[in-house]
């Protein structure tokens, strides 16, 4: 199975990268395409602003403020 292509139809390039980097990966290496693919859309999140310098709970901070902000639960779009 080509798990680099599912989930390439999941999530933007820049966004996968993020995640393979904070995985300690090269941003084109695709040896844990298949695990970054069973990541909840929280721990893609959460890898992402990691990886950005958003250490230390910040994905509970800013999915609040976009849920107060926006009136959209993030967190709803995992069910």
């Amino acid at each position: 199975m080509d798990y680099t292509k599912l989930l390439e139809e999941k999530y933007p390039n820049s966004i996968i990268q993020y995640v393979r980097q904070r995985e300690g990966l090269d941003k084109k290496d695709a040896s844990m395409d298949k695990e970054i693919l069973e990541m909840s859309k929280s721990e893609v999140f959460r890898d992402v602003l990691a990886w950005n310098g958003f250490l230390g709970g910040w994905d509970f901070t800013i999915k609040d403020w976009i849920k107060s902000i926006y009136g959209i639960d993030l967190d709803e779009f995992e069910k």
